[in-house]
C-alpha cells in the first residue's frame, strides 16, 4: 500500500485524544470511523470535536466551511468489524493499559487487511510487546501525538524490531501529509517527549517535597523563565548558547553539594568540554555555527520571548 491509496482511517478510542486525532486526519481531506465500545464515549467526543471547531474558527485557524466539510467527514461508530475491514490505516488511542493495547492490535490483526499498517498511540510502551498478539507484527508502529493532537505540530515514530521499513515509511509519509513534524527513534521507555517531561517532573516535586518552594513558585518559574525560549531554542541547543562548560560546572556543582546520580556529570558532555567543543562561542558544540548564525539565533530567542510575552499579557488582560 502506498500513501495515496489511504482513503479511510480509523481512529480507535475516544476518550482525551482520539477526538483531536480524528480532527487532524479529516482536516486533510480523510475519511474517518471514530470508534469506541461505549456509546456514552461517541457522545462525549462529539462534544469535544465540537468544542475544538469553534475554538479554531473563534480563533481564526479555521474557517466556517471548511470546519464544517472537516466534521462531515467525521462517522462515529461501535461497530468494530465494519470499520476495521473497511480501514486502509488504523490508529489506537486507548488508555495507557498493556493488555487493552495488545487486545486491540490482536483484533485489528484478525480483521484489517494484512497491508493495513496499526498505530498506537502509547506515550511511553514498546510497540513490540503492543503487537505481540498480532498477525503481521511487521505493520506495527508507533506515532505518539501529543496533547493536544490536532494542534500540537510534532509526532514521535517508533519502530520496533519486527516493524517493516516499508511500515516507517508509510506512516511518515503520511503524517508528514497532513501537517506534522516527524521524529523517528529508538524504542525507549517514555521515548523523548515524556522521558524528558517526567526528568523535570521529578526534579520539581524533589525541590517541593525539600521544602525549597512552593509548587507555584516552581511552575511561576518555569513558566517565566526557559519555558519562554523553548520553543526557538530547544535545550540541547540553549546548552550550547550559554556554554558547555558552564552546564558542566553546574552539574559538577550540583552534584558535589546534593550527591544526586541525576546530577553526575554526563560522559557525552565531559569529553566535548575536553575537546574545546563548548557552544556558540566556539563555533561548535552539538550542533556547528557560524558568527552569522550565532547572532540570528540570539536574535531569534530574544524576539520569541518578546512575542510570547505580549501574547500572555493579551491573555492575561482579555
Amino acid at each position: 500500500m502506498q500513501v495515496e491509496d489511504i482513503k479511510r482511517v480509523a481512529v480507535v478510542g475516544m476518550g482525551i485524544m482520539g477526538p483531536d486525532i480524528a480532527l487532524a486526519f479529516a482536516g486533510s481531506g480523510y475519511e474517518i470511523k471514530a470508534l469506541d465500545t461505549q456509546q456514552a464515549s461517541l457522545a462525549n467526543a462529539r462534544k469535544r470535536l465540537e468544542s475544538n471547531i469553534r475554538l479554531m474558527v473563534e480563533q481564526g485557524v479555521l474557517d466556517q466551511g471548511k470546519a464544517d466539510v472537516a466534521v462531515s467527514r467525521i462517522h462515529f461508530t461501535l461497530d468494530w468489524e465494519e470499520v476495521m475491514g473497511s480501514a486502509h490505516y488504523v490508529t489506537e488511542s486507548v488508555p495507557e493499559n498493556l493488555n487493552i493495547k495488545r487486545d486491540v492490535f490482536k483484533r485489528c490483526g484478525e480483521l484489517c487487511g494484512k497491508e493495513t499498517v496499526v498505530a498506537s498511540n502509547t506515550s511511553s510502551m514498546s510497540i513490540d510487546e503492543i503487537a505481540s498478539e498480532m498477525k503481521y507484527p511487521e505493520r506495527a508502529i508507533v506515532t505518539h501525538w501529543f496533547i493536544p493532537a490536532h494542534l500540537m505540530p510534532v509526532v514521535e515514530v517508533v519502530p520496533g524490531r519486527k516493524t517493516s521499513p516499508k511500515t516507517v515509511e508509510l506512516a511518515l509519509s503520511l503524517l508528514d501529509g497532513i501537517g506534522k513534524r516527524t521524529v523517528v527513534l529508538k524504542e525507549h521507555p517514555a521515548f523523548i517527549h515524556n522521558y524528558i517531561q517526567a526528568a523535570m517532573f521529578r526534579a520539581a516535586l524533589t525541590l517541593v517535597e525539600k521544602g525549597v518552594c512552593s509548587a507555584e513558585d516552581v511552575d511561576t518559574v518555569i513558566q517565566n523563565g526557559f519555558a519562554l525560549r523553548l520553543c526557538t531554542i530547544g535545550p540541547i541547543r540553549m546548552a550550547d548558547y550559554a556554554g558547555l562548560d558552564t552546564s558542566l560546572n553546574l552539574f559538577r556543582y550540583v552534584h558535589d553539594k546534593t550527591g544526586e546520580d541525576g546530577f553526575k556529570p554526563p560522559k557525552i558532555l565531559e569529553d566535548m568540554v575536553a575537546k574545546g567543543d563548548l557552544g556558540m562561542k566556539t563555533g561548535k558544540g552539538f550542533y556547528a555555527y557560524s558568527a552569522e548564525e550565532v547572532e540570528s539565533l540570539r536574535k531569534l530567542a530574544d524576539v520569541t520571548v518578546l512575542k510570547i510575552k505580549k501574547a500572555v499579557d493579551r491573555l492575561e488582560q482579555a
